[in-house]
């Protein structure tokens, strides 16, 4: 499932890459290597039970700058990491419901300021991955959110987690004061 939703992420970047083809921008080369680099990843490197820890934050790295290039020039977007990283092993694409709804909820459904804030952090044995974007007030978070009407939700993003690391993670979600937080240790 998780796959269906990159590929579609992947066809809106081949999307954008185009137009900015026909305009003959400077980004263009940019965007070919970035998504070279992330469909290297998820062909060669996404196939294990687990991934280097690194490798998924390059893709991290890789998938947001992608997501610079569509959004506004002064959207607001940072992803920190805290902590010594190593060899510290995760499921592949572990991250990526997050990421996708920060920006379908957080900067489309935006009418104001985009902000998303991206934060990684490793304490011992401790992975905590945080997530906050802006989201109008008005706009209810329903308690499934869909990711490009895919029907990935947070619901099945829970399962997964029951699959991959059952008793031993947990998974908060909110709306207060125009923002949206995932948080997931």
């Amino acid at each position: 499932e998780f796959r269906r939703v990159l590929f579609r992420s992947l066809f809106n970047t081949l999307n954008n890459l185009y137009a900015l083809t026909l305009k003959k921008s400077d980004k263009a080369p940019e965007i070919v290597l970035k998504l070279s680099e992330i469909m290297r990843y998820m062909l060669y490197e996404c196939n294990e039970r687990r991934v280097l820890l690194s490798k998924e934050i390059q893709y991290i790295h890789n998938y947001l700058d992608l997501e610079r290039l569509r959004q506004p020039k002064d959207a607001d977007i940072t992803f920190t990491t805290q902590g010594h990283i190593s060899e510290q092993m995760v499921a592949p694409l572990l991250f990526v419901p997050f990421l996708e709804n920060s920006f379908k909820h957080g900067a489309s459904g935006t009418t104001g300021d985009v902000e998303i804030r991206i934060q990684l952090t490793l304490r011992e044995r401790e992975l905590c991955f945080l997530v906050r974007n802006t989201v109008d007030n008005d706009i209810e978070i329903p308690a499934v959110i869909h990711l490009n009407g895919s029907g990935i939700g947070l619901k099945n993003v829970q399962r997964q987690l029951d699959l991959l690391y059952p008793g031993q993670y947990d998974l908060h979600t909110g709306k207060e004061n125009g923002f949206f937080t995932a948080e997931l240790k």
